[in-house]
């Protein structure tokens, strides 16, 4: 709810009468107004007058920036072919289909984003073994709610706002949650599995041998519904429980009470969060606790896993004109032939790109649109983020701000906050009409953007003559115009349960897939297999885990009042033993290192025993806005640490949890 006076906006907050977030609002969408009226937005098209990262720009028209991109993009299509050009975005902002629709009329099929490390392992791994993707069902009151990998309070994922797992636990939901940290939902949990990093798909694999071997699993759903049960007992039974808990750190027992709990729960869900899709056994960790819920009955039943139905608008799977990109180009897409999962879900991963960007092979790739992405600080490997962005011969950079991927920029774009435009938003649960409210002079929003961008590219048969023709073609499959919508402004996603009774799942067989021969047939394992670490160096003795302070959207909102006033530097907490081993003091800066005299991540130490002694747990997505050059704004950037040796083989996801480091102090500690 946005107060206005005169029109101007004064006051925010949240919508008690709205049945998602019931009137919860937290602390990023309180910073909302800071958002608008920031004196660091920018507000008119830059065009780079210096050195590649020096930010040195002069301004420029709307029309010539817009007329030197298209005019570029253009030539290089001409002399390279299509997939020269690279579009990349953020995390998702309602215009994801936008960024694809325009790739696919291109005839590219290079786009790059966080998907291999966010979203996209699950979705995969739950189409791969349901044939759609599933959430949790807080409103059908689950008995039990295993919190793996997320915490779900804090970061309020997919559209389900973390107030309805709290409610659901109000009226009796037990949970279990499974985390290196002990955070505040896993001091409140029933069980708190506090798992060595990295290890999640051997504690899920050895779940489903002890629900196997107890008798625990759902016999007639199994034997009516599934393909590959007697297939899959015989893969897990290299998973006992001892083993399992000398990987993960967790004692026997521990593992066998959180089983127990949740297969003979009535009603069971899992709320898997990314913390899962960081490491190089992503995509299996997934399957693996796919398989873990179908086994047990919980796949679309009251409290369980629902399987989502799409409402019938123009939307995520539709709007972006997949039609467009012919087969052939399809086919070149960066990695495709490595990560097919990925592909298959028409991403690339970024290690991917970087490198072939770098190398030239397979082919040029010239240049690059960049649509809400601050590329140098979100993404894994950042010395070769940084040697890909210096190559491209253009960059352009959709944002608010000027980050330090934007620095690296040639043309930079001013785009508007979610106050300033006009939006469909459409989650799993819902749909809704976001309306622009305010204005900030000089700033387009990412939809307005690629419309002009396709008129000067001659691809405006492909879109629309204006942004609300657009949104009215969205809503034609439910009969309503952008108008009208905004009248209603909300439309809950009603779920329906156990849809596969009328007609299967939407697998090839009919049935869950608990062993795949699709997978088999592309070169990999038919069921999930956990890949061991190396070895650590004695000089990295630390497991590396990170995830963004809560008042941080990724790397968003740094420079904020409301959400940067609690705290101005990144933090690394270690366990009371570690300080004393190191002679660490609270408040001290520390450098993180994965290499013996290379550069470290500078960290503020926070001394606490949420963490076992042999993990670490540092701030991600850190970057400092008011820095003089980019080195200075990424000190504290984590992906400084990572690289792209240890990738999961599906997704190519980046292990950026679960990384050995060591810590170098940089001054007199303790006496």
């Amino acid at each position: 709810m946005v107060e206005l006076s005169d029109g101007v906006p004064t006051d925010i907050h949240g919508d008690p009468d709205n049945p998602t977030s019931e009137g919860y609002f937290c602390i990023k969408g309180k910073a909302s107004l800071d958002l608008l009226r920031s004196p660091d937005r920018l507000t008119t098209p830059l065009m780079r007058t210096g050195p590649r990262g020096s930010g040195e720009f002069e301004p420029v028209s709307w029309d010539a920036a817009l007329d030197r991109i298209g005019s570029e993009l253009a030539a290089t299509i001409g002399r390279h072919g299509p997939e020269s050009v690279a579009l990349a975005q953020g995390t998702d902002r309602n215009y994801q289909e936008w960024v694809f629709r325009l790739a696919n009329a291109i005839g590219t099929p290079n786009v790059v984003g966080p998907a291999h490390v966010c979203f996209y392992p699950r979705v995969m791994a739950s189409i791969m073994t349901y044939g759609a993707f599933t959430f949790c069902d807080y409103d059908g009151d689950p008995e039990v709610v295993l919190l793996w990998g997320s915490n779900k309070p804090s970061t309020h994922s997919d559209g389900v706002i973390g107030i309805k797992l709290l409610r659901a636990v109000e009226r009796g939901s037990r949970v279990i949650t499974v985390d290196p940290r002990r955070t505040q939902t896993a001091a409140r949990s029933s069980l708190h599995l506090a798992i060595q990093p990295g290890t999640d798909c051997a504690l899920a694999l050895g779940m489903i041998k002890i629900v196997v071997d107890e008798g625990w699993y759902d016999h007639d759903f199994v034997a009516a519904h599934t393909s590959g049960f007697d297939e899959l007992v015989a893969h897990v039974k290299a998973y006992d429980i001892e083993r399992v808990a000398r990987i993960t750190g967790l004692a026997p027992g521990l593992i066998h009470e959180a089983t127990r709990s949740y297969a003979l729960a009535a009603r069971a869900c899992i709320e898997a969060g990314t913390g899962l899709s960081q490491n190089e056994n992503s995509f299996d960790t997934h399957r693996a606790i796919a398989l873990l819920a179908a086994i047990c009955g919980n796949i679309d039943a009251p409290g369980g896993d629902v399987i989502w139905e799409p409402m019938p608008i123009e939307g995520r799977r539709a709007f972006p004109r997949s039609d467009l990109l012919p087969e052939e180009q399809a086919k070149k897409r960066i990695g495709g032939d490595k990560h097919k999962i990925l592909s298959m879900s028409g991403w690339v991963a970024p290690g991917d790109l970087h490198e072939a960007i770098v190398t030239g092979s397979p082919y040029p790739i010239t240049s690059m649109l960049v649509f809400g992405s601050n590329m140098l600080a979100s993404h894994e490997n950042t010395e070769l983020v940084r040697q890909a962005m210096s190559k491209l011969d253009l960059v352009v950079v959709c944002d608010l701000f000027m980050t330090p991927t934007a620095r690296y920029a040639d043309v930079v774009l001013p785009t508007s906050s979610w106050l300033e435009r006009d939006q469909i938003v459409e989650f799993n649960s819902y749909i809704a009409a976001r309306r622009k409210i305010a204005t900030v002079q000089g700033c387009r929003s990412d939809e307005e953007i690629i419309l002009q961008l396709a008129e000067r590219l001659g691809l405006s048969e492909h879109f629309f003559p204006s942004l609300e023709a657009a949104l009215d073609a969205k809503l034609a499959g439910i009969e309503l115009t952008w108008e009208q919508f905004t009248k209603i402004g909300y439309i809950r996603n009603e779920k329906r349960y156990h849809k596969y009774r009328e007609g299967g799942f939407r697998t090839r067989s009919g049935r869950v897939n608990l062993m795949n021969n699709g997978l088999r047939s592309m070169g990999y394992e038919p069921f999930p297999v956990f890949r061991r670490p190396p070895e650590t160096d004695p000089a990295l003795p630390y497991l590396m885990t990170s995830a963004h302070p809560r008042q941080f959207y990724n790397t968003e909102f740094h420079q904020l009042p409301t959400t940067s006033r609690g705290q101005t530097t990144a933090r690394v907490t270690v366990h009371p033993d570690t300080a004393d081993r190191e002679g660490l003091t609270d408040g001290e800066e520390v450098d993180l290192f994965t290499r013996a005299g290379a550069r470290g991540v500078r960290m503020t130490v926070k001394i606490s025993d949420s963490v076992a002694p042999n993990v670490v747990m540092a701030d991600a997505g850190w970057w400092y806005p008011g820095a003089s050059s980019v080195d200075d704004s990424l000190r504290s950037s984590v992906n400084l640490l990572t690289d792209n040796d240890r990738s999961d083989v599906h997704m190519g996801s980046a292990t950026m949890r679960g990384v050995a480091v060591g810590i170098r102090r940089l001054g007199p500690g303790r006496g």
